[in-house]
């Protein structure tokens, strides 16, 4: 029996694995093995590692025992030992070995010395997979999703109505109300899908009432946001009127709004009273936000006293600076001077003094207190309230006091200096400088300013400034300059500081300086329109027109109605050669001031130079209709007719430009050459008469008298005025009589200077004497002499001999 046992030496000194018992082998065959193999596998079976029963061809399957007819049965039962044969997990046909089991075979069975084959680590790596399901993709049913239940499936819809509603809620808060209308719309299209799925599945019960709510208020919200005011009405009654949500009747609100964006101030009036009504009386916040709204739609319709009453009505609740300025604009409107102090006390007293400025003060150290989300929240919140004291000082200031505006500023800057608003006292009273430029009164406004020299730095920095504006419009370039570098010095980065003293360069001289100085303002404050219009004249001024040409067209960028820089940006086009830019850019000018004069003229003046001259005489026309006393205008008017043979049409504005400048004889002559030319001598002759008589020593004048009273046959004339022609040409040889007369003429050009630049009714009146008018009788000319006539007038060319070119205005 000891020879036959395979593995005896091995159950006894061989260690065993954790949770094994030892136990004695029987021979096999014999039911005391079987029972063995029993204790040995099932202990194996919980940790993983396999044994193998050492029969000789027997194999047999964990957990199943095969008998010697092929029957089965349970594991711990007798079975041959001839044809039993036993492995784990795998079939293995007899007569072959593997690493852990027993096979039979010359050398004998090996025993098994290692568990890992089994899946065994001692350290475990990732998830216990021994027969690797995961690779043939087997699903562990553990892990198999279980069916949804309806409580289930309505929760998952529920939750795709919220997202949508986040995303409605999102873009209408970034003011995308397209986006945040089709969000709102498929919202509401989820919500009754879980309404519809919730009464399938029998829960009732469970529908979410509050969701519904939020997802019709959205939609109506939606709806005002891309102002469908009817659809949003109409989505809001329908909330309200249902019995389903008791909380709706705060919603008239939103009516009322919508009511009030169309301008229907009755019905937002009757909302927001219903809204009213419906609130109890220990929501007062929500109580004095309505009553203000029921104000100022008052206000809209010019019911001034109900107005007030809604503003006081809030103000004696809590202090409301919006409620007060409001009560202040209606005092203003109703004109009451006492009523108007009152309200500007009380918009006074509900503004806090600067104690936010204090606590900024005492939190220097933490610098990041001084930037965070809250404090810049109650800043803007202040700021906004000052600005609400600053604008009703500026209105009520010249209109609260009986005796002038000058005690309504005093009165207001008191009233700001006993509530301890000591900025704004100041802020007031350099609004009250700025009345005094308003009206002219420089005087008093350079008072008022110097008063700031002893005050804060940027208070004095402002006062400064405007001391070096005032200074330099009235010419004194030394005040000037000293308060433009006060100004400066206080405060280096005022950009208002630096345009004032790169004016006061420019109007010395110093462009590259001015320049400098403007790229110096631009650099600190970017819209600084001043500073940006003044680096592009300087520029322009320099010859630099590109760097012209951007400042310009980014002012005009910025600012796209301004008239200045369109013009500016036109000019410099033409500056640089360019005048499709320059025609275009005037287009567009005149279609925003489309009755400017000047614009017309240059318009008229491009499309003479592109040789459209059907549009060039259009502009022209035009231009001289809204301003008939532009003499470039009128000249190339004139010219423009003579030189299509239109004299009757040329004499007309060659006449106009002689009233507008009397002392120029070439207008004058250029009358009477139209005179000639159309064969009226006898006119042409009282009008070289005229001129004579004017300017005696004018020799063209005195040779176009002698042609014509040549051609009619004076002969006593053409010898009186051949001789003064004589006695003209022999003063212009002599040098001294020449300057004397040109002494004589400009003494009277001076005198005239004044009148020459204007037009009135008076222009048709001449200073110099005029000759008494000749006998209305014309000698009758035979059809002969006027053929004659119209020959000469081909034969005499405009403009030739001693009349020179001058004579034809470019």
């Amino acid at each position: 029996m000891a020879d036959d046992d395979l593995y005896s030496g091995y159950g006894g000194d061989a260690p065993l694995a954790a949770g094994f018992a030892p136990a004695s082998f029987g021979p096999p065959g014999t039911a005391s093995a079987v029972l063995a193999a029993e204790a040995f596998f099932r202990p194996a079976s919980r940790s993983g590692a396999a044994f193998h029963q050492p029969p000789s061809q027997a194999q047999m399957r964990l957990g199943t025992a095969i008998g010697p007819s092929a029957g089965q049965m349970r594991l711990g039962t007798a079975v041959a030992p001839s044809y039993a044969q036993m492995r784990l997990g795998t079939a293995i046909a007899p007569g072959t070995a593997r690493l852990g089991t027993a096979s039979s075979g010359d050398s004998g069975p090996r025993p098994m010395t290692s568990n890992k084959g089994a899946g065994y680590r001692s350290i475990p790596k990732g998830r216990f997979d021994p027969l690797n399901q995961a690779a043939s993709g087997a699903v562990n049913p553990l892990d198999a999703k279980l069916q949804a239940s309806p409580e289930e499936l309505c929760l998952e819809a529920e939750a795709k109505v919220h997202v949508a509603l986040e995303q409605s809620a999102q873009a209408l808060a970034k003011g995308d109300a397209s986006a945040g209308l089709e969000r709102a719309k498929e919202a509401g299209k989820r919500e009754r899908a879980v309404c519809k799925l919730r009464e399938r599945f029998g829960l009732l019960e469970q529908i979410n009432s509050d969701l519904t709510y939020a997802v019709a208020v959205n939609l109506a919200e939606a709806y005002h946001a891309a102002q469908l005011y009817s659809e949003a009405l109409n989505s809001f009654t329908q909330i309200v009127r249902s019995k389903q949500f008791p909380q709706a009747h705060l919603l008239r609100i939103n009516m009322g709004n919508i009511h009030f964006e169309q301008h229907k101030y009755p019905l937002a009036i009757k909302m927001y009273r219903m809204a009213l009504d419906q609130v109890p009386i220990t929501s007062r916040s929500v109580r004095n936000r309505i009553l203000r709204n029921i104000g100022v739609a008052f206000m809209k319709v010019g019911q001034y006293q109900d107005a007030m009453h809604s503003m006081s009505g809030v103000l004696d609740a809590e202090p409301d600076p919006q409620a007060a300025f409001n009560l202040v604009l209606c005092t203003f409107a109703l004109g009451d001077k006492e009523m108007m102090k009152q309200a500007f006390s009380k918009l006074v007293e509900v503004v806090p003094s600067n104690d936010l400025e204090e606590a900024d003060g005492e939190e220097q150290s933490s610098p990041s207190l001084l930037n965070d989300e809250l404090r810049q929240e109650m800043r803007a919140r202040q700021a906004k309230m000052h600005s609400y004291i600053l604008t009703a000082a500026r209105l009520l200031s010249p209109v609260i006091e009986r005796s002038g505006p000058v005690p309504g500023f005093d009165w207001c800057i008191e009233a700001l200096t006993g509530a301890q608003h000591a900025a704004l006292a100041s802020e007031v009273a350099l609004a009250k400088a700025g009345w005094f430029l308003d009206h002219q009164a420089f005087g008093d406004a350079v008072y008022v300013l110097k008063e700031f020299e002893r005050k804060e730095h940027k208070l004095k920095a402002r006062a400064a400034t405007n001391l070096a504006f005032l200074y330099s419009l009235e010419g004194d370039s030394a005040s000037a300059e000293r308060y433009a570098d006060l100004a400066v010095a206080t405060d280096k980065y005022s950009a208002q500081a630096l345009v004032n003293k790169g004016n006061i360069a420019a109007r010395a001289g110093d462009l590259m300086g001015a320049r400098s100085l403007f790229m110096d303002a631009v650099s600190l404050e970017a819209d600084c329109v001043e500073a940006i219009y003044n680096l592009g004249l300087v520029s322009k001024g320099v010859g630099n027109s590109d760097d012209a040409l951007t400042a310009f067209k980014k002012l005009n960028a910025m600012l796209t109605d301004d008239t200045a820089a369109m013009f500016q940006i036109a000019a410099v086009y033409d500056l640089m050669g360019d005048p499709h830019g320059a025609l275009e850019w005037f287009e567009r000018l005149n279609m925003r001031v489309p009755q400017d004069p000047g614009v017309l003229a240059h318009l008229g003046a491009l499309h003479a130079r592109l040789g459209d001259e059907a549009e060039a005489l259009r502009c022209y026309q035009d231009a001289h209709r809204m301003f008939p006393a532009n003499m470039d205008v009128i000249s190339w008017l004139g010219a423009f007719h003579v030189k299509n043979e239109m004299y009757e049409k040329a004499a007309p504005f060659f006449e106009l430009a002689a009233q507008v400048q009397p002392h120029e004889v070439k207008w004058q002559l250029m009358v009477a050459s139209c005179f000639r030319r159309t064969g009226n001598q006898q006119q042409a002759l009282l009008k070289y008469k005229q001129i004579h008589s004017s300017h005696p020593l004018n020799v063209e004048c005195l040779r176009y008298l002698v042609n014509i009273c040549g051609q009619l046959g004076l002969k006593s004339e053409e010898a009186d005025f051949v001789a003064r022609l004589r006695k003209a040409e022999r003063q212009r040889a002599d040098p001294r009589v020449s300057t004397s007369r040109e002494s004589l003429d400009n003494h009277a050009q001076l005198a005239g200077q004044g009148f020459c630049h204007s037009l009135t009714a008076d222009l048709a009146v001449s200073d110099a004497p005029i000759m008494p008018e000749e006998p209305t009788f014309q000698m009758p000319l035979s059809k002969a002499k006027k053929a004659q006539m119209v020959a000469k007038r081909d034969e005499d060319e405009w403009g030739t001999g001693d009349l020179g070119e001058e004579l034809l205005p470019q």
